[in-house]
């Protein structure tokens, strides 16, 4: 059992560990060539992924739970999950295409933009769901299709052609996505003999049920997404689009650790952890609790010295050594997500008590925090003034899930 878990742990490891070092090549070389262009790419990307989030109203998260429970019709509850999706992509692309002139990017390039939302989202929700099903090594290889394979080949072009405009990046990025849901289909074709037509039922009540449960949800997702992503827009507005492109990359180097966590802990032991309270299984639950805490502590030191180890070095290679001055934004930035990742332990036990609107308070807090720190620090420090931002608002949001898990949890034994 001990060495297929090390295989296992090893096998997804590499998966992802091609994929981060794609997106290390990737970001140093956009980076070396055009610290502006990366900037744009940067705001792009951001707000793709700002509306992925809003395109699923986070609705998986009511989904997913409901396929945890106990005595669960998985096929019918994706089925009327997907079909809502359906709706959501119709209802919503007036929204989408309001936001893209809003953001100032170049029409040419909206429907590309569009494909690249929808095919992002809908592997979004293929991932999760492996995951919900325990089946992470499936889930990771649908992730280095859509976030690796293509940001590899995207690489390849920046060292031929030494730049790349934001199109074909898009390009790039809607190809990974295709081969990445032709893989996951082709997963649930394979299964087809287990699948029944009788469960493919429009069920109306439950969806609408499900919208109102997942408010406090995508209310929370939203709150999250501006901690993380709204100093790239005010560091826009406040500055110009290099020094969004110095930030996101230190971002971007920082968020490697929230990779590594996420495959090697998070993703393996949060449907453990959810269904050991779910399910009222105290032994399971301290187990997993304790693992959960043990190997987020050790994977978050150990990747953090060697990225702090290993990001001079690439400042050299790249030639913009005029920037390891400023390797304090980098620790900044990687304790903030220290405490995220420690923050997610508490999280699931919120999530699995279904105490949503407490996860909402937490994140919408942070987020106000945020804002306000970005606007008033941004002018003066610059973009040292949204990483100290970003520290704040996270660590604001670990406290208070803090309180409120250890609540649930004296509440649970009385």
């Amino acid at each position: 059992m001990q060495y297929s878990f090390n295989r296992s742990k090893f096998n997804l490891l590499l998966i992802r560990g091609i994929s981060i070092v794609a997106k290390f090549v990737f970001t140093a070389l956009f980076f070396k060539f055009s610290e502006a262009g990366f900037g744009e790419y940067s705001l792009v990307a951001t707000t793709i992924l700002l509306l992925v989030f809003l395109m699923g109203m986070d609705f998986y998260s009511y989904a997913n739970r409901a396929v945890l429970a106990p005595d669960s019709n998985p096929q019918k509850i994706i089925f009327n999950q997907f079909s809502l999706y359906a709706i959501l992509y119709i209802v919503l692309a007036p929204v989408v295409y309001l936001v893209f002139k809003a953001a100032d990017f170049n029409p040419d390039y909206f429907g590309l933009f569009f494909l690249v939302l929808i095919t992002e989202h809908l592997n979004f929700e293929f991932y999760r769901l492996l995951f919900v099903f325990k089946k992470p090594l499936a889930a990771n290889l649908n992730l280095f299709l859509r976030n690796g394979l293509w940001v590899l080949a995207a690489s390849i072009w920046l060292l031929v052609y030494q730049q790349i405009d934001i199109k074909t990046v898009l390009w790039f990025w809607l190809i990974g996505d295709l081969a990445a849901l032709s893989f996951s289909l082709t997963i649930s074709w394979s299964k087809r003999h287990k699948i029944s037509l009788q469960n493919f039922k429009w069920d109306k009540p439950w969806i609408v049920k499900g919208l109102i449960v997942s408010l406090p949800y995508i209310l929370g997702s939203l709150a999250y997404k501006t901690i993380e992503f709204s100093d790239r827009y005010l560091i826009d507005y406040f500055m110009d689009k290099q020094a969004v492109g110095v930030y996101a990359f230190f971002a971007n180097m920082a968020n490697v650790l929230n990779i590594v966590i996420f495959t090697l802990v998070i993703s393996v032991l949060y449907p453990t952890l959810v269904e050991s309270i779910m399910h009222k299984n105290q032994s399971l639950f301290k187990k997993t609790f304790w693992q959960f805490r043990k190997e987020i502590i050790l994977y978050s030191l150990v990747i953090g010295a060697g990225l702090l180890v290993l990001l001079p070095m690439i400042l050299y290679i790249i030639g913009k050594t005029q920037y390891i001055d400023k390797l304090y934004i980098f620790v900044l930035l990687l304790i903030a997500n220290m405490v995220l990742n420690f923050s997610f332990l508490y999280h699931f036990i919120i999530y699995a008590r279904h105490k949503d609107w407490r996860i909402f308070r937490a994140t919408g807090l942070a987020a106000v925090l945020n804002i306000v720190l970005n606007w008033f620090l941004i002018p003066f420090w610059g973009i040292a003034g949204a990483a100290v931002a970003t520290l704040a608002s996270f660590g604001l949001v670990a406290v208070l899930k803090y309180f409120d898990a250890r609540n649930l949890l004296a509440e649970n034994k009385k």
